[in-house]
């Protein structure tokens, strides 16, 4: 979990002009944890990793972990590592059940002992809905302005005052590239049989942000015109197809605490009050050693969820680069006859007049751009 990396802070004295970098090497190798179970049906995944110092800011994932999910009667599973710092529960395993308490234990390789309090799955609230207005924001430039859609959310009406919501968004976008391939080069030219092979393709949008609120001192126990996130036009994000899915949920007053500390240092990030992510202390310990930091939290909560599509709004105000073929796009074509066959195939394109062009190939190759040809189960076109 990146956003648990370990961040440096210079502090400028302006006095003497002296830089003080204070000493945290104590926090580097921490365990991180990030993992949940709710009501949904499993399986529930456990990530486990070491941080890192924001120099070497990389994903380390923690291995050969016993991980274990226990409930309040005493039963229990053993999680499966099913790839390098992933642990996850079987189809058929554990299930979180509303009312009921549950809690995480770690063993590790060098026998360190870690474990979670007991908390319940809440009774989840419904989504009213997820809606996305047009709008603009700010920048730095006073006489510009980014255009894009500003997301939002209304909740159903709980049945008690006091609700705790946390809000966890997975958004993903289609794109397409800017020209078709209409030939490919392998030794010898060939004409493309599809070439819409690799003209469209989906990539998932890394939101990688929580969103707190909680029902305290309101009237009614509802949210209402929440703000989630805003996407604007300056990339191909709203270019074709865009979606949003938000996970809602109902935590105690631990969690919510938590994950709203995380919001506000989120929130406070290049201010030179920032608090540092290690200073907010998860819910799991080491149970010979409580004054090691362990960062992360095991989330239990009831979970509702809801996902929306958007098509691009109808704004002139997209600004994001596309490909457009030039003289040196029209000459490169004969150099495919002395390229490395280590790159081949090398797709090519025509113009309008059935003139060949070789751009660059991410032009061409959707997947180039990051993203994948295959489409998501949950996908709906227009």
């Amino acid at each position: 979990m990146n956003k648990y990396l370990i961040i440096l802070l210079g502090v400028l004295f302006f006095g003497c002009r002296e830089e003080f970098w204070p000493s945290i090497d104590k926090y580097e190798n921490l365990l991180v944890v990030d993992g949940s179970i709710t009501n949904q049906p499993g399986p529930y995944t456990i990530r486990l990793s070491s941080s890192t110092l924001v120099q070497d800011a990389s994903f380390s994932p923690f291995e050969g972990a016993l991980v274990k999910i226990y409930d309040d009667f005493g039963n229990e599973e053993i999680l499966n590592e099913i790839e390098p710092g992933v642990y996850q529960t079987s189809a058929s395993g554990i299930k979180g059940q509303v009312g009921r308490a549950y809690k995480l234990v770690i063993n590790t390789p060098d026998e360190r002992y870690y474990e979670s309090a007991f908390s319940k799955i809440q009774e989840p609230i419904g989504i009213d809905s997820v809606y996305a207005l047009i709008e603009s924001k700010p920048t730095n430039d006073p006489e510009f302005y980014y255009w894009g859609y500003q997301f939002y959310l209304d909740t159903k009406v709980a049945d008690h005052d006091s609700v705790n919501f946390l809000w966890q968004l997975n958004a993903t976008y289609e794109y397409r590239s800017d020209f078709l391939i209409r030939y490919y080069f392998d030794g010898q030219l060939h004409p493309m049989d599809d070439p819409y092979s690799f003209w469209r393709c989906w990539i998932d949008d890394n939101v990688g942000s929580n969103f707190t609120a909680s029902t305290d001192y309101l009237a009614e126990p509802v949210i209402k015109g929440y703000p989630l996130i805003f996407v604007n036009t300056e990339t191909r994000k709203l270019s074709v197809r865009y979606s949003l899915k938000v996970s809602q949920f109902i935590v105690d007053r631990d969690a919510f605490n938590y994950f709203d500390q995380i919001k506000n240092i989120n929130d406070e990030q290049g201010t030179l009050f920032t608090s540092l992510p290690y200073q907010v202390r998860g819910n799991l310990r080491n149970i010979n050693d409580e004054s090691e930091p362990v960062l992360g939290y095991f989330l239990v909560g009831g979970q509702s969820e809801k996902r929306i599509f958007v098509n691009p709004p109808y704004i002139n105000k997209f600004r994001y680069s596309v490909c457009e073929l030039g003289e040196e796009d029209y000459q490169n074509v004969g150099s495919i006859y002395y390229s490395d066959p280590k790159a081949y195939p090398i797709f090519i394109t025509y113009d309008i007049n059935y003139a060949l062009a070789l751009p660059a190939q991410a032009c061409m190759d959707c997947r180039l751009k990051g993203g994948t040809i295959n489409k998501p189960d949950f996908w709906i076109d227009y």
